[in-house]
């Protein structure tokens, strides 16, 4: 949730993303073809409509396009994180070699590794190159600084505040291993697999299957062997192509593209292996949130855990109806949820149902700027405090913006303040301190009276407070 998408004169972009046992969300391609040649691995024959490249030919072909195609207007306007950049200049990949050209779309895709980034962990693309590129041209490519010491899960330096654990019916899973505060950080991941969501459309599913198994088996061993080790949701016996794909259907992340990226129409599935460990619940107990520059996850309390309490994260939005959770999470993810919220006794239930549904319309209201909008602080207090009844801490952030709006569209700015700073306290841990509404938030906070809500509600209801005439005014 983002309450940036519904106050005046902020936007930003929803991040949807869901963890371990997720399925492809693209369609399953049923094109035939005979398999051929092999490039590269015995292990992985390719169609022969496939481009066999080696690096030095790869990279060859890029310098030669180079002399001859000047970026668009377009592609100027990508120039990422306010750097300085040059969209004639081709990342150096440690692997390029294999690529597939869409019929559908004519785009190329290949599947290119560094396994120099992240001080050596690396990472593997599956994308049309421009877009590698582009994305290369990121802090945590051309400033290793930046992600220095993020990745804590295959080589520690320090200690961590979880375990992993089996759990029955769930599979492994982890716990605190030391009381955790809220707005802790429990971990933290650069990328390890990348997939453009169009190659899953675009390209037929052996061909897909093919690049991205390239792309983890051409990773770092340690951070291979990571990624192969994950769940493949009780699947068994699988050929090597079937099982990478698997493994990436049952725990990867749809992450959304940065604001400077041109395909805004078009995302990522996303594979953080350590991340991929935290199983589902409906009121979890962390929650997570994406940063571009350093292309990291990362991970927080969203209130305090317990030594042996299950760390958990959210698969699905949680401001939902009982019997519509289930629903989704059966249908995406193939199980039945048991967390707390779901077995509660019937009244229990019914009770928070109705909380939930009174959540959602009080949302309309909050988020209308209309002049017969019923939005006041007061339906804002229920707001919060309805939150607080049914234990939504990761939207926690979104409710005391709200309150802190409205409070400041009435012209209150103390209690305006009050709010707001309880927006920014929560709101970093869960969506970060470069979010639009967590900066907002902290705009109103230090200057309530500049802040874009300031008396927005009275002067939308009663209109604009009426000038005084010259020479109008007290007697005196």
């Amino acid at each position: 949730m983002r309450l940036s998408s519904f106050l005046p004169l902020v936007t930003a972009s929803l991040a949807l993303a869901h963890s371990s046992n997720h399925q492809h969300q693209h369609p399953l391609h049923h094109h035939h073809h005979d398999l051929g040649a092999v490039c590269g691995s015995g292990a992985l024959p390719l169609d022969g409509d496939a481009t066999c490249r080696s690096d030095i030919e790869y990279l060859a072909a890029s310098q030669k396009d180079n002399s001859t195609t000047q970026p668009t207007p377009e592609e100027r306007r990508q120039c990422p994180h306010g750097a300085d950049c040059d969209y004639q200049h081709k990342h150096a990949w440690t692997h390029s070699n294999q690529c597939f050209t869409s019929a559908k779309s004519n785009l190329e895709f290949c599947a290119f590794t560094d396994t120099s980034f992240a001080n050596g962990r690396g990472t593997s693309f599956v994308m049309p190159a421009r877009r590698a590129d582009y994305i290369a041209t990121s802090p945590a490519f051309t400033d290793p600084e930046v992600v220095a010491g993020v990745n804590q899960d295959l080589v520690r330096t320090i200690p961590a505040v979880y375990e992993m654990r089996e759990f029955p019916g769930k599979g492994m899973g982890l716990v605190a291993a030391k009381l955790i505060r809220r707005g802790d950080l429990i971990m933290a991941n650069t990328v390890s697999l990348v997939i453009d969501y169009r190659a899953f459309e675009d390209l037929p599913k052996e061909e897909y299957q093919q690049l991205q198994a390239f792309a983890v088996d051409n990773l770092p061993p340690a951070h291979r062997d990571a990624i192969m080790r994950l769940s493949t949701h009780f699947a068994s016996d699988l050929p090597h192509i079937a099982r990478v794909d698997k493994i990436a259907a049952t725990n990867a992340f749809d992450i959304e593209p940065d604001a400077d990226d041109a395909e805004q129409d078009h995302g990522f599935f996303v594979v953080f292996p350590e991340i991929a460990r935290m199983n589902h619940d409906c009121r979890p107990n962390a929650d997570y949130y994406f940063d571009h520059a350093t292309l990291t996850q990362y991970i927080h309390a969203t209130r305090d855990i317990a030594v042996g309490e299950e760390i958990t994260l959210s698969y699905i939005n949680p401001v939902m109806t009982r019997a519509a959770r289930l629903r989704k999470l059966q249908r995406n993810w193939g199980f039945e949820c048991a967390c707390s919220a779901c077995t509660q006794e019937r009244a229990l239930t019914e009770a928070s149902d109705k909380r939930i549904r009174q959540i959602n319309k009080l949302k309309d209201d909050l988020t209308s700027w209309a002049p017969g909008s019923r939005a006041s602080p007061a339906m804002a207090e229920l707001f919060v405090s309805l939150h607080q009844q049914e234990r939504l801490e990761s939207a926690m952030y979104e409710a005391y913006a709200f309150a802190a709006a409205e409070y400041n569209g009435v012209g209150e700015p103390w209690t305006a303040i009050k709010y707001a700073r309880l927006a920014v306290d929560w709101g970093i841990p869960i969506v970060g301190p470069k979010d639009r509404d967590v900066l907002d938030m902290e705009a109103l906070a230090e200057d309530p009276w500049g802040h874009w809500s300031w008396m927005l509600r009275s002067k939308k209801r009663f209109g604009p407070p009426e000038e005084k005439g010259e020479g109008a005014g007290d007697d005196e």
